[in-house]
């Protein structure tokens, strides 16, 4: 299975940088004692959400890994008095230079948020983003005042003042905010001895495809605690950040018989190490329950069952982008090393010919190998000496 993580949108600002008169911190909802459904798009695995800016309506992508972020063609829609440029980093620890800017009010709803701050990107140029055809994102800055629900099977978001509204039954967990960006954190627990906690603190990241990332670091740590199974180390890089793909740098594909979030139990994890800072709880959650961030009062809910077995097989290999091509970003598969290495090409997938096809079907194709256990790729030495055909089968 191919996997194009497109973990683009947790981006970490640092504090020092800002001054009294602009920061992600600042804002406020214009309604008292608020109630607020709104119905989203899934567009390839994304939430997106209608904003209305300056009375025209724009769709942002909502992602609870980010802060806010506007593209260039609404930057030009709004009167911007109040700028600064500074330093941020994406989820690859890739840096750059942004304009940070405060908008006067924008709409979620019949919501009103006004003087709120987010950072300037050219979305619509941008080598992938530019595909999902969106305006910004809604990140975790604009919520930090409230009470949120997602619901994947109801496609829709809840935004309210008081935690009663949402009558849920579920038990809540610590919810940690992090920094100005009031970036929601939760507490995961690796073992089933009610005796011994191993414990670490992941992001919820809306924005990030799958289901759950460990960091290298988080990795280091636990590692000598022997819960988990690891399957494969490979050198490369698949995940794409906002500056860019990741660098070239080995990880470990590993397999954790338990991992518990709130009162749910999840039952034969598959996933592997990243590069970022901090581990990542990514939209696949929302597939197995809804979820409520309560913003003011730090707690999480996750309206689930209390067992849940999941059923990813161990991935062959993943894909990235490398110079606006789809290529080959880790194998896996030892015995597959010989015929497909990091850097190559992929010119084909199954009936897919690559060269036929607009750049953005790539984020399509997903779709095919989701449901197909068993299919070929063909792929272009990096070198460009050799194409080789191989044939990936799901165990």
């Amino acid at each position: 299975m191919i996997r194009l993580n497109i973990s683009i949108l947790f981006l970490f600002v640092s504090s020092l940088l800002f001054s009294q008169k602009i920061a992600f911190d600042q804002g406020k909802i214009n309604q008292k004692n608020y109630y607020e459904e709104i119905n989203f798009e899934l567009v390839n695995d994304k939430i997106m959400l209608p904003v209305v800016i300056n009375n025209k309506t724009f769709t942002f992508l909502l992602d609870t890994g980010a802060p806010n972020v506007i593209s260039k063609t609404v930057l030009a829609e709004i009167n911007v008095e109040n700028s600064k440029k500074i330093n941020v980093s994406d989820a690859n620890n890739q840096s750059d230079e942004m304009e940070m800017v405060a908008i006067e009010s924008m709409k979620l709803g019949n919501l009103s948020f006004d003087n709120t701050v987010a950072l300037v990107s050219d979305l619509d140029n941008h080598f992938i983003l530019k595909c999902f055809k969106m305006d910004g994102f809604i990140g975790s800055n604009l919520l930090r005042n409230s009470v949120i629900k997602i619901s994947l099977k109801d496609k829709k978001i809840i935004i309210t003042d008081d935690i009663k509204n949402l009558q849920t039954t579920a038990k809540p967990s610590k919810l940690l905010l992090v920094g100005e960006q009031k970036s929601p954190y939760v507490q995961i627990n690796f073992s089933n001895n009610k005796k011994k906690k191993i414990t670490e603190q992941a992001l919820l990241d809306t924005g990030m495809d799958g289901f759950y990332e460990m960091s290298n670091r988080a990795f280091g740590i636990l590692s000598k605690e022997n819960v988990w199974e690891e399957l494969s180390r490979s050198t490369g890089s698949s995940s794409i950040g906002l500056f860019g793909t990741a660098p070239l740098k080995e990880q470990i594909l590993f397999k954790a018989p338990f991992l518990k979030l709130n009162d749910t139990t999840f039952e034969n994890l598959i996933t592997n190490t990243t590069d970022d800072n901090n581990s990542r709880i990514g939209l696949d959650l929302l597939k197995h329950g809804d979820i409520i961030i309560d913003f003011k009062k730090k707690k999480f809910y996750f309206e689930a069952i209390e067992n849940i077995i999941l059923d990813k097989k161990p991935p062959i290999y993943s894909a990235t982008i490398i110079d606006n091509k789809y290529s080959v970003g880790f194998v896996w598969d030892v015995t597959l090393r010989d015929k497909m290495n990091y850097g190559d090409e992929i010119i084909r997938v199954d009936s897919f010919v690559l060269e036929e096809m607009d750049f953005c079907d790539i984020v399509k194709i997903k779709n095919f190998r989701k449901g197909n256990q068993s299919y070929e790729i063909e792929v272009k030495s990096k070198d460009k000496t050799t194409n080789n055909t191989v044939l990936i089968q799901q165990q």
